[in-house]
């Protein structure tokens, strides 16, 4: 792809200018998108500039350093523009001109100060707990509207539509939401597809589409948050605790091999669960757990029959946490390492990690790492082989 005279071509991820360099030219975007950014242990975007904006203007008011950096979000058609020929057009122009100029300058640099200082304190997160439901709202929403869904109820989602709409229309970060659809990639609960660009056939393939399999999880995912974070009292239930969230998963599979009564729950005895529990992950459940359950939000009935206690609770309601949680889960690590790691496995309630040989308690049978002298699970004394 050419450009004309005087522009030139901007690869996705080039950097136009650093934070803190002295800048001499300003830049003209033709088309494309360019982010303004702050670096502080991570990219921090300010805002998005687009088609006929000018980024770098900053200097005509003597700034000396760049506040921001800009990186190309696509690829990008520029038209550099020499500070001091630009300084020379302001200078000759009429009084009521340079005085304009001046005034819009004022303003552009006070705003971006604000605007800084309100990213810098919400973006200390990947994903801010107060946008996380905007966050996966704006994924589902846009997704339902520009996507086209499927017979088995998956959208397929033409992916640079999508981000440019929810980009315009609800002020969402592109990179944001494609961390947001890379969860579901990475749970295998959506994909991409990777495509050529029509511009330029020889850059390399870039997210063409995004195939969402569970575009409902999406949207149980931001009522979940949004219905207990703006409400005082509940942010408990937005942790995610691991061994609450196998046990949760282990009485699904359970359930899931029962007949569910005509109110969706079923009933299934306390002992049989102990002993599947123990022999798959080699923890030992005791009665006190189901009230750590309760206090994350799971209900169970318990049940005392001649036979012995059973357990009721409702099935599709224990499958729907469990599903939220996973995907809370891996919020949480995007959160830690302030991105997406698609090289990481995803968080499997259902695989368990085996204690090696002597690492387990003698009573119980729960794993302990290191030398502890009493078992977390049960407080029986641990005996140290010699």
């Amino acid at each position: 792809m050419s450009a004309p005279q005087g522009s030139r071509i901007v690869k996705k991820g080039e950097v136009l200018f650093k934070e803190g360099e002295k800048s001499s030219v300003l830049y003209l975007i033709q088309s494309g998108q360019v982010s303004l950014q702050i670096t502080r242990g991570r990219p921090i975007e300010i805002f998005i500039v687009g088609a006929m904006q000018v980024v770098g203007d900053h200097a005509l008011s003597g700034s000396g350093a760049n506040p921001f950096s800009a990186v190309a979000l696509v690829e990008t058609k520029v038209l550099e523009l020499p500070l001091e020929a630009v300084k020379a057009q302001v200078e000759g122009s009429s009084q009521f001109v340079k005085l304009l100029s001046k005034s819009l300058l004022d303003r552009s640099k006070m705003l971006q100060t604000e605007l800084k200082s309100i990213r810098m304190e919400r973006d200390s997160y990947a994903c801010p707990p107060d946008q996380l439901a905007k966050i996966f709202a704006t994924l589902y929403h846009v997704a339902r509207h520009k996507g086209e869904e499927q017979k088995d109820g998956s959208l397929i989602v033409p992916w640079p539509v999508t981000k440019q709409y929810a980009q315009r229309v609800f002020l969402e970060s592109p990179k944001r939401l494609e961390s947001a659809a890379k969860i579901f990639v990475k749970l295998g609960l959506a994909s991409f597809v990777m495509e050529k660009s029509e511009e330029d056939p020889e850059a390399p393939e870039d997210i063409g589409k995004v195939i969402l399999k569970r575009p409902e999880l999406i949207e149980w995912v931001f009522e979940h948050w949004q219905y207990y974070y703006f409400k005082g009292g509940k942010t408990e239930l937005l942790k995610t605790d691991e061994k609450v969230m196998q046990v949760a998963s282990a009485l699904v599979a359970y359930g899931e091999e029962l007949e569910a009564d005509r109110n969706g729950s079923v009933r299934i005895e306390f002992s049989n669960v102990v002993e599947r529990f123990k022999a798959e992950s080699g923890i030992v459940l005791n009665a006190d757990f189901f009230g750590v359950m309760e206090a994350k939000g799971l209900f169970l009935k318990r049940v005392p029959t001649e036979k012995g206690v059973l357990l009721q609770f409702e099935i599709k309601e224990f499958a729907r946490w469990a599903q939220i949680w996973v995907v809370l889960k891996e919020i949480e690590r995007w959160n830690e390492k302030a991105n997406v790691d698609m090289d990481e496995p995803a968080f499997d309630p259902r695989r368990f990690q085996k204690a090696a040989s002597g690492t387990k308690c003698g009573s119980c049978g729960h794993p302990y790492e290191g030398t502890p002298k009493f078992c977390g699970e049960c407080g029986a004394k641990i005996e140290i082989a010699a």
